[in-house]
């Protein structure tokens, strides 16, 4: 491999065999070298290969501002989110990320903590993005030798969030909100509070994150049979009528009109939800 740039000492980049530009750390990896050198293979500590052209742009910049040792646990983060969470998670995270855990570190040394105020959304609503924060936070501690509080579990978790829909972080907050007021339309229409650790719920939430994906982003479909839809709303007389409160709710606070087939998926989803509690 030779090298095509020197960021700094610890970063450099080259070119693959497909022409794909990577970044390579390593501690003295750019030190005493320069452009068209070959990269000492032995100094390499992490190879960033991704296929974003505008992501990796933005982690250029990146890499100028943020230690090494704070790169080098973020990529360790992202791994480990990726194989607990068992889905697909946008580069993008290796810029926002880096950049987070920079600026809480600079927050922290002047006893600045900041709270989520969607804390308890994620928790409730995010288990297994939370869970996987609350581990980073163990490898954070084990990298940089830096206690981070607890509040940062949620800042954290957030971060995976948005990097599991790829949308902005505005979009994953009033995803959330969106989540939090439908559950308490359900929690008010049958007076009934939910066991949050069933499958049942389980199941029933991530339908509901999918459809309240769509409602932020304004990206509606419609494929439901009418004959379904006549008798689901025939049959599910009560569920239904707790569907037509959310619809009213969507359609005057978020400008959503509420297709035949989100109707009927919601409806079968929260029917056997309650039937199940």
């Amino acid at each position: 491999m030779i090298i095509k740039q020197i960021f700094n000492n610890n970063i450099v980049s080259t070119v693959d065999d497909k022409n794909q530009e990577l970044l390579i750390l390593g501690r003295g990896i750019g030190f005493n070298f320069r452009a068209g050198d070959p990269i000492d293979e032995n100094r390499i500590e992490k190879i960033f290969r991704l296929q974003d052209a505008n992501i990796y742009e933005k982690f250029k910049a990146t890499v100028m501002e943020v230690p090494i040792d704070i790169l080098q646990v973020t990529d360790d983060i992202v791994s480990l989110a990726r194989t607990q969470l068992n889905k697909k998670i946008s580069d993008g995270i290796y810029v926002s990320l880096s950049d987070h855990i920079h600026f809480a570190i600079q927050r922290m040394e002047h006893d600045m903590i900041v709270r989520n105020p969607l804390s308890w959304e994620i928790q409730h609503f995010y288990k297994a993005e939370y869970d996987a924060a609350k581990e980073s936070l163990t490898l954070l501690r084990e990298r940089l030798g830096i206690e981070f509080p607890k509040e940062e579990i949620c800042n954290i978790a957030l971060h995976f969030v948005n990097a599991e829909i790829n949308d902005s972080m505005n979009d994953v907050t009033h995803m959330m909100q969106l989540l939090q007021e439908i559950m308490n339309i359900i929690k008010y229409h049958f007076n009934v509070e939910f066991d949050e650790d069933s499958v049942n719920y389980f199941r029933f939430i991530t339908h509901l994150k999918y459809f309240c994906q769509r409602v932020i982003t304004h990206s509606s479909h419609d494929d439901a049979e009418e004959y379904l839809y006549e008798v689901v709303k025939k049959n599910y007389a009560d569920t239904f009528k707790c569907i037509g409160k959310i619809e009213r709710f969507i359609q005057k606070n978020y400008e959503y009109t509420m297709t035949h087939s989100e109707q009927l998926y919601l409806t079968l989803h929260l029917e056997r939800l309650i039937k199940r509690k």
